[in-house]
């Protein structure tokens, strides 16, 4: 499976040495938690950058820096969800850093999260205050390998579909654009890749989000998600496609931040 996929052999991966590096979007030392921002497919942490102002100054915004993807995109690929989420657990939950943390992860980066706070569960890890998944079908109803290949076949308007309408300098540049679509290609093959293996619902509290137009995740797979965990929660749908983090950021940070002061119990302040 993958770059990491080694089932049943000694050898070691091309890209063992790549992992999740922690990035630090807006330095707050003082914060009393931490908030993991996770990518979507083919994104690095600056995808989450807008939020930075959006959030009370007791949260400190984090995310991750994956190899393939973003600034990392000189590096190999990896495509073995196993392996990257057991080594973003070691990133999530940091034993140099006390503090309680939430996890907030969209498209592919909510997969990452669901699997890194799983492998947490496994190895008595620290778990999260917080799961916050965006637009993207509960793992175990096995709708990526139904959903995302007819997209890939279908051209530029599948694409359009996964990540928004493409700019024409991309299009213009055929560099430019292989540049761009490896590390999108990489996310979906990991989503591809995935099995979903059963085990006991997460004692996770979850929060569920989606666009109001999104075409490739609908609220009754948002709502799957409630399978997974032991108090399931409401779907909450924002103006927009799949890309709705973006585009209605201040909405959906504002609603993130009010979760987040119940779960942390200590006040909601305001940006």
């Amino acid at each position: 499976m993958g770059v990491g996929g080694t089932h049943g052999s000694t050898a070691v991966p091309a890209a063992a040495s790549a992992v999740p590096e922690r990035v630090v979007l807006a330095a707050r030392p003082q914060a009393s938690l931490r908030l993991y921002a996770l990518p979507p497919a083919g994104a690095g942490p600056e995808w989450y950058l807008r939020w930075a102002p959006l959030l009370p100054p007791w949260v400190e915004l984090c995310s991750v820096a994956l190899p393939g993807r973003g600034t990392r995109a000189g590096e190999p690929s990896l495509t073995d969800p196993a392996y990257l989420s057991a080594r973003l657990a070691a990133v999530l939950d940091d034993w140099t850093d006390p503090r309680p943390y939430a996890v907030f992860g969209h498209s592919a980066g909510a997969l990452l999260g669901y699997e890194a706070i799983r492998h947490l569960r496994r190895t008595h890890g620290r778990p999260p205050a917080l799961l916050a998944v965006s637009s993207l079908s509960a793992p175990h109803l096995d709708a990526y390998t139904a959903d995302l290949p007819p997209r890939l076949t279908a051209g530029l308007a599948g694409l359009d579909e996964l990540v928004g309408p493409i700019p024409e300098q991309l299009l213009a540049d055929a560099r430019l654009m292989a540049a761009a679509c490896t590390p999108l290609l990489a996310d979906l093959l990991l989503l591809l890749h995935y099995r979903h293996h059963p085990e006991p619902p997460l004692p996770v509290p979850l929060v569920l989000y989606g666009g109001e137009h999104d075409p490739v995740t609908g609220p009754r797979q948002l709502q799957a998600w409630n399978d997974l965990v032991t108090t399931p929660a409401d779907v909450h749908l924002f103006p927009g496609g799949h890309n709705y983090p973006q585009t209605a950021a201040k909405e959906l940070v504002g609603h993130l931040t009010g979760v987040l002061g119940t779960v942390a119990r200590r006040p909601v302040a305001t940006a």
